[in-house]
Order: C-alpha cells, then structure tokens, then sequence
C-alpha cells in the first residue's frame, strides 16, 4: 500500500489530517534546508532601506549558514572580480553585538506593542566590508578594534556600521561589577547593559557609555548568522503585512511611541 493510501484511510479527523501533513511538509523543508544551507529557516524578510537597490523592503533573502560557506568581503571580492548582489563582497546577515534573535513570541509581543528585551535585536542584513584584527584600526585613522571582526555597511547608508552610533558619555568603572546580572559580556571590556540597551566601552582613557547599529564593534565570526545568497521580490510582505496594518492602526487611535 502507498503511504498516501495509508494515510488517507487513517481513522482521524480531516482537519486532524490537514495539520499533521502541514507539520511533516515544513518539517520536511525545515530539515531539507539544514542539510542544504545549514540552517532551519534560511528565508528573511528585508525590513529596512539600509541596502536598497540591491536589497528592498519586502525582498525575502535566501541565507546559506556561515558554517556551510565563507564570507569574502569586499576587499578580497575587488581582486577576484566576485560581487554577489551588484557589489563586490558577501553580504551577511549577522546578530548586532551578538544579541539573540527575536523569536516568534517576541514579534507577537511587539505587534501589541511590547518591546522586547533590550538583549535581543532583529539580525542585521549588511554587506562585509573588510576583515580586521584587535587592534587594527576599524577605519582610516579610527579607533583600534576592541576584538577581530568584519566591518559592516549597508549599500544605502552613508557610513559603516562602526560609525553608526554616539557616546553619550562616562560610566562609573564600578557600575559593570555591581550589575553584573544586567550586563552581557560583548568581549574585550566592551558590554551591553540589558536593562538599558546602551553600551559600554572600557578603554585606557576611561569608560564610555554609547549605542547605535553595531558601533565601534566589528561583526564577530561567530556573529555572523549566513551569507545572503539570493533575493525573492516583494514576497516578503506577506511577513511585514501584520507589522504595517498594526503600526497604522496604532497611527490612527493616538497610541504613544
């Protein structure tokens, strides 16, 4: 007997049928992308205009894992001739200081309006400029590097990610110690304060309090989540729609920002 047959004179419920095949196919998929690209759900949707026109709001982007491929970054891609998305270099989606990614019950808590925990971020879809060392300056006569990562743009933007941010000011050199429970560990005296958001820079000069996109940080390796590989148009609304219809709903009753 086929398994369809099988399965179609199983005594359940139609629906009971319908939801089992609906789990099995995108277990199925799920898994067929793992052996493929390395990861469970290799498809997101471009939320931003950091990257137009080569990525657009909407786009759905095809990710393989950074443990299937290696990144080549703009630097290496001009002496080789490779481009991937109209210009020389990988782009990459990685986790903005290493924070973890928003699951599903974190997006249906910010569509009835609750942030999530300043700990967890969308990831990042950026092109990888260049590879540097601790140590080595991030840019042309810039700050030395607290760790060795990948510095980052967005095609659209006009300054690296690294740039993209602002020191607010001094911390007491205590404070890390005392709130221990609050802060992660980014590496090499530089931590994010959960509560806050804000990071803070332990440097021979003192110690600064800033934020921004990833600044005066490179993107760890282990930061990196994949390598965008291709783009469907459009088709990422579907994923957006929610966010868009309850922003607008918010817009029109009053709601406080």
């Amino acid at each position: 007997m086929k398994i369809a047959e099988w399965f179609d004179n199983l005594p359940l419920p139609g629906l009971v049928k319908d939801i089992i095949f609906v789990v099995v196919v995108v277990g199925g998929i799920s898994l067929l992308s793992q052996l493929i690209l390395g990861l469970w759900t290799p498809m997101v949707a471009v939320e931003s205009g950091s990257m137009v026109p080569n990525l657009n709001i909407g786009d759905i982007v095809v990710v393989q894992g950074a443990s299937r491929t290696n990144v080549i970054p703009w630097d290496e891609a001009e002496k080789t001739g490779y481009t991937a998305f109209n210009n020389p270099g990988d782009v990459i989606l990685y986790r903005p200081y290493g924070k973890a990614s928003m699951n599903l019950l974190d997006q249906f808590r910010m569509l009835l309006g609750f942030a999530p925990g300043k700990e967890k971020a969308t990831p990042i879809i950026h092109r990888a400029l260049r590879y540097v060392k601790k140590g080595e300056p991030m840019w042309e006569d810039g700050p030395a590097a607290p760790f060795s990562g990948y510095i980052t743009k967005g095609d659209h933007n006009e300054v690296i990610d690294q740039m993209a941010g602002q020191i607010f000011g001094t911390a007491n050199t205590s404070y890390v110690q005392t709130h221990r429970g609050d802060i992660m560990d980014v590496g090499s005296d530089v931590y994010l304060d959960k509560k806050t958001g804000l990071l803070i820079y332990k440097t021979m000069n003192g110690t600064f309090v800033g934020e921004g996109i990833s600044f005066l940080t490179p993107v760890k390796e282990e930061w990196v989540i994949g390598v965008a590989k291709a783009r469907v148009p459009l088709v990422g609304y579907v994923r957006l729609l929610p966010n868009i219809i309850f922003d607008e709903i918010k817009k029109l009753i009053g709601w406080a920002n």
